[in-house]
């Protein structure tokens, strides 16, 4: 079948210079892909490179305060490495193969030393770069498990001297100074292809993202579930590890023994716990609480025992009303302790902790050492600390994503608080919001690789008898089920005065969005959202819990009362997501890794019911406006109302930016986690797009899908498959793919043809002949495998491992994605009816404002009946497309050459001509071509292109 019959599509300008450049070649997926050397000349440090991504906002003139002292010390310096291409392309593979149910790879999780031997830099470059950094009198330290970083120290000095600039410090009044680099870094020329960056040239302080609220005191045998906190007949409702059981599902599991037993959880922060803490806790909420292990990593600081009291009267003690540092700290790991602990009680608890140490955060000790100590503590992380993107360096999210991508691939799971500021995570949690706040989000939550929770707050109206019981049961619970949810936002505090507590989410401004991030409500691909999931997080009705440092001990005195903490926070949510990975993990019998690509699968599908959705209607806002801040948004305060702060997201049904998917009923996550689709529903526009297998050389498959074509849920897929043949001498060689796609299946069987015969721009006859067989099978919105299978004699038979070449647009798990308007509904088939077999597959990004179309042609003296020899293919792009364009004028037209099939080879891509491209309507268009002297096709000429197929539902013109 030719191109007559069939439809596809293209990628983007980008698209298309990553298909006709040379690409070096992966290697076998899962093997040890082939390492190539990237230090490969002689390092002249006087020629230097910039390092960018090492400037924060921060440190500017008019806050400096001062060079830092020459001979200052400093230790913990990270220097960043970076893979060969054929590793990066290798490296990326293997995860995707890792969640491939098909894939022998499937869950075959690796150590920190298999990443290293696998996908990191070569011994070669890390020993010329040790050397280079020995030379500048600095000391190497160690190279990590993974071959990603090489820790070393110095002076201020020297450190200033090897990277070419100057460490100042910054401050403002009333802070703390900060270091920072007055210049981007520099390093020789030769080692920049081999160097990511530095980290640990700019201070980094993570705050912990929870808050302690009122103390509350009980009889010890509980008679009532309310505090004593009521105005009116308005009473709020505390929650205990029985309630949460109750509201989000936890029972049943827990009743087939689902308990995390046989997983251990690491709890990352800042200080130790008192274990007499934990062990009230658990006694007085029926929960058989396992004491924390307590782990200082090597690197780190030891920060000391718990603090047990506290007292605003006796001298040298802990204030109890104006808590230090150290026991804001500890209460963070208290919080996440018996948090992790009471939703997996089975599961073992490694508390993973350091003081600051070299000018490097604990946290930062903590979280690498849970990533790349090798043997790992645990497959499952928690975080509750954070830091906005904004206050931070690019080069740090970078690194915290590489940091992120090692533990998916070693098969951890990481969740992440989504912060306490709403939509500005700069802000000071827990205070007045101040003027000149923008939006950001939490550092932590911008990989992909990590699961963002965010929190939510029960809605208005919902403290009452019709959500919780009058009496309690064992261990003071007293909810009845599952109670409406509105995003966690707290505006104002006990004195009604404006204040910053709300769920963060938001946009990263520096990483994409995940080609899984897709389901009903995701805003597009502007950038990785978060948060992913939520729990509840508001001190309204927050999280009972015990710390005697803060007066709330839980031991019952004299008169048989005892005193208890509310606790709230996206500190809370975070790690009760670990509690339930560590049931997934237990119910699954196998770490799972990275949660979100099954989560967001899960979320396309919500008859399933796994997700509660939040809206402005479970909120009980009645005169909900994004402007004002609420339960039905993640909106700020203005330092003096509800309004003019920084505006946040509006929950909203499906996905928002405030909480997410939602929250969740566990229950049915466990149950629907292994029928969750792998793939996608194939039949929908939103697949139409390039794609290529990017360890080959200026080739690709450029396709189109006539959406419920052959009835519903039952589409055509066309392919176009630019190549070579399998000898460089034998010249550029094409296919078609043709076959009906199903959204039940996310597999399709395609057959493979072959057209020959035609001459250039003419009707001469052509044969078209089907010579071999595919299965094409769509992962997510951005990743594809085909396997192929010639059946024309040459045997041949091979995997493509596909990537999507451009921002995908349309696309979505369950195929339901909106339109995304004209502009890219005219990419498809296009054909001149006077050509014979002959087409131009066109795709246009509305997002990245680019056109590309795919010309499958013949030499312009193809003999009638001639074979394969005679295919020819050109490449048309490269000009802009800009909203509403329907004329593009001088856009040039590209051959490639020197491809060897399904290879990577040296290819040489030239300009040979030019077109003039008119779309009259969505099914018909013009395309004026001029072609270069000597380039063996007419010089000039015009096809009068119609749309193969039907029109797409939606375009309009």
């Amino acid at each position: 079948m030719s191109l007559k019959m069939n439809t596809a599509a293209a990628g983007s300008h980008a698209v298309a210079r990553l298909l006709s450049g040379a690409l070096v070649a992966v290697g076998l997926l899962g093997g040890n892909a082939v390492a190539a050397d990237l230090v490969t000349t002689r390092i002249d440090t006087a020629r230097r490179a910039a390092l960018p991504g090492h400037q924060v906002a921060w440190a500017r003139a008019a806050n400096d305060r001062g060079a830092v002292s020459a001979a200052s010390e400093l230790r913990s310096l990270t220097l960043g490495l970076k893979r060969s291409p054929e590793r990066q392309l290798a490296f990326d593979a293997y995860l995707r193969e890792q969640r491939d149910p098909t894939s022998p790879n499937y869950q075959r999780w690796l150590t920190p030393s298999q990443v290293g031997e696998r996908f990191g830099a070569t011994q070669a470059d890390i020993d010329a770069i040790s050397g280079w950094l020995r030379d500048q009198g600095l000391s190497v330290e160690s190279v990590s498990n993974s071959r990603m970083s090489i820790r070393f120290s110095g002076t201020a000095a020297a450190v200033g001297s090897a990277f070419g600039t100057q460490l100042r410090y910054y401050g403002t009044a009333g802070t703390a100074k900060r270091m920072a680099p007055a210049t981007e870094p520099q390093i020789p020329v030769a080692l920049a292809n081999a160097v990511s960056g530095v980290i640990g040239l700019s201070d980094v302080r993570f705050e912990p993202q929870n808050r302690f609220g009122r103390l509350g005191t009980l009889p010890a045998g509980g008679a009532r579930p309310a505090l004593t906190n009521c105005q009116g007949s308005d009473c709020s409702y505390f929650v205990t590890p029985g309630d949460f059981a109750k509201i989000y599902g936890l029972e049943g599991p827990m009743a087939q023994g689902l308990d995390g037993t046989g997983q251990s959880i690491a709890i990352l922060g800042r200080a130790r716990v008192y274990d007499a803490d934990i062990q009230a806790f658990g006694a007085r909420v029926n929960v058989a609480m396992k004491t924390p292990i307590v782990i200082v990593p090597p690197d780190g600081a030891d920060p000391g025992p718990a603090v047990t009291t506290c007292s605003d009267t006796e001298p040298g003690a802990q204030s109890c009303t104006n808590p230090s540092d150290l026991v804001q700290d500890q209460s963070e790991a208290t919080l996440d302790v018996t948090r992790a602990g009471s939703v997996a009680p089975g599961a073992d608890i490694k508390l993973i902790v350091s003081g600051r140490k070299d000018n490097v955060d604990g946290v930062f000790h903590a979280l690498i050492y849970s990533i790349d100590h090798e043997p790992l503590a645990a497959q499952v992380i928690s975080i509750s600390f954070g830091s906005c993107e904004a206050n931070n360096t690019p080069e740090l999210v970078n690194a915290l994503d590489e940091a992120f991508a090692q533990a998916a691939v070693q098969g951890q799971s990481v969740l992440v608080a989504s912060g306490d500021a709403g939509a500005a995570d700069c802000a000071k949690y827990f205070t007045q919001p101040t003027a000149g706040l923008s939006r950001s989000t939490n550092i932590f939550c911008s990989s992909g690789h990590v699961t963002c929770v965010g929190g939510t707050s029960f809605g208005l109206g919902t403290d009452n008898a019709q959500y919780w019981s009058q009496t309690n049961r064992t261990g003071y619970a007293s909810a009845k089920g599952y109670i409406p949810e509105g995003a966690w936002n707290e505006p104002l505090d006990h004195d009604g005065k404006p204040y910053v507590a709300a769920t963060g989410g938001g946009v990263s401004a520096h990483l994409p969005t995940p080609s899984w991030q897709t389901a009903p409500g995701v805003p597009g691909t502007e950038g990785r959202y978060v948060p992913d999931v939520s729990f509840g997080a508001s001190t309204r009705n927050g999280y009972f819990g015990c710390m005697a440092a803060s007066q709330a001990s839980c031991v019952p005195g004299s008169d048989n009362r005892f005193h208890f903490l509310i606790w709230g926070g996206t500190s809370a949510s975070a790690p009760s997501m670990a509690g339930v990975a560590a049931m997934l993990n237990q119910s699954r019998g196998a770490a799972q890794g990275n949660l979100n690509p099954t989560l967001y699968a899960l979320g396309a599908n919500p008859a399933n019911g796994v997700f509660h959705d939040v809206t402005v209607q479970s909120s009980g806002v009645t005169d909900c406006s994004v402007g004002t801040a609420s339960l039905c948004n993640n909106t700020l305060p203005s330092p003096t109302s509800l309004t003019g702060g920084v505006k946040g997201y509006l929950v909203g049904p499906g996905y928002d930016l405030a909480t997410g998917l939602g929250s969740m009923d566990v229950g049915k996550l466990l149950a629907n986690w292994a029928g969750a689709p792998i793939g996608i529903n194939p039949d929908q526009q939103g697949v139409t797009g390039a794609w290529a297998d990017l360890s080959t050389s200026s080739q690709g498959i450029v396709l189109e899908v006539f959406q419920d074509l052959l009835g519903s849920g039952k589409g055509q897929l066309f392919g176009g498959w630019f190549t070579f043949d399998t000898t460089a001498a034998g010249g550029q060689r094409w296919y078609t793919l043709q076959g009906a796609v199903d959204q039940s299946s996310p597999i399709s069987t395609i057959p493979i043809f072959n057209t020959t015969g035609g001459r250039f721009n003419t009707g001469q006859a052509t044969q078209n002949t089907e010579v071999g067989t595919a299965l094409l099978r769509f992962a997510d919105c951005g990743h594809a495998t085909l396997d192929y299978l010639f059946t024309d004699g040459s045997n041949r038979s091979g995997t493509l491992d596909l990537t999507r070449l451009a921002v995908p647009t349309a696309c979505s798990s369950a195929g339901d994605a909106s339109a995304a308007g004209s502009d890219y509904l005219l990419s498809g088939t296009w054909a001149d009816p006077g050509d014979n077999g002959q087409g131009l597959v066109v795709n246009i990004n509305p997002q990245q404002k680019s056109f590309f179309a795919a010309w499958y042609t013949f030499a312009g003296n193809g003999p009638a009946g001639g074979n394969a020899a005679s295919q020819r293919w050109f490449t048309v792009e490269g000009v802009e497309f800009l909203p509403g364009s329907r004329h593009l004028a001088a856009v040039p037209i590209y051959v490639s050459s020197g491809g060897v099939f399904d290879q990577s080879s040296n290819t040489t891509t030239t300009q040979v001509g030019s077109a003039d491209i008119r779309f009259l309507s969505c099914s018909s268009a013009t395309l004026t071509y001029t072609f270069q002297s000597g380039s063996g096709f007419k010089s000039s000429g015009t096809l009068n292109l119609s749309r193969v197929g039907p029109v797409p539902k939606g375009c309009t013109f």
